[in-house]
């Protein structure tokens, strides 16, 4: 299994491969959450999250797909839903179990890919999948929105890296993609995915405008 070229990297090319290094997986928060401005994001991300799964049934069973370390699976378990994690790296899912060891919560998780999820169609009340689709192209995107709707019976709650004027001009002169993000989409290509998911935009959420790319999405399926 090829390494990454340094423990820190955010952009990597084979992202399934990447988050399942040990060292990466326990860097992970602190890496992303411990500065100011990490601490600042993440506040206000978990404050768009906690007000888009309003609109999940109340104490509904909710996949966190793609959960990684479970901070939104735990956020969901803390506002009283069934949730269940799933990521591909059994790393990650050490550091998640940990962690809800530690709150006193007893949340299921499993490791499995995106593509072809362990649940039958309709299994879950609602989704939510944060911290993914920037890492995948648009076959894979596709595939993966496709996949979470199949198992979800209600809405879902995405996250986008958005590609802007100001996004591209950051990454000139900082030599970094925008978000940190391998695959960032303009608002076409989003659109595109969602068609051909069989989706449909409830409502988006972009998380720090003119400053974070990052945007949220409630999504459900057409004809719902």
């Amino acid at each position: 299994m090829s390494r990454p070229q340094t423990a820190d990297q955010i952009v990597v090319t084979r992202p399934g491969e990447y988050w399942c290094h040990p060292e990466i997986a326990e860097s992970y928060d602190s890496g992303r959450f411990d500065d100011l401005t990490g601490r600042v994001y993440k506040w206000l991300e978990e404050r768009i999250v906690e007000k888009a799964i309003r609109q999940f049934p109340s104490r509904g069973r909710v996949l966190d797909a793609a959960c990684g370390t479970g901070r939104i699976t735990a956020l969901l378990r803390r506002h009283g839903f069934q949730s269940v994690g799933c990521d591909i790296s059994p790393a990650m899912i050490t550091v998640a179990r940990r962690r809800f060891a530690a709150l006193g919560y007893d949340v299921p998780f499993v490791e499995t890919s995106i593509e072809q999820l362990p649940y039958p169609d309709g299994f879950f009340d609602a989704a939510t999948c944060v911290g993914l689709l920037m890492h995948l192209d648009a076959r894979m995107r596709v595939r993966a929105l496709r996949e979470i709707a199949r198992v979800t019976r209600g809405p879902l709650l995405v996250q986008y890296v958005r590609d802007d004027v100001f996004q591209r001009m950051r990454t000139r002169l900082t030599g970094r993609p925008a978000g940190g993000a391998q695959y960032p989409v303009t608002t076409d290509e989003i659109g595109s995915d969602l068609q051909q998911s069989g989706l449909i935009g409830r409502a988006t959420f972009p998380v720090l405008p003119g400053v974070s790319s990052s945007v949220l999405m409630l999504l459900e399926k057409q004809g719902v």
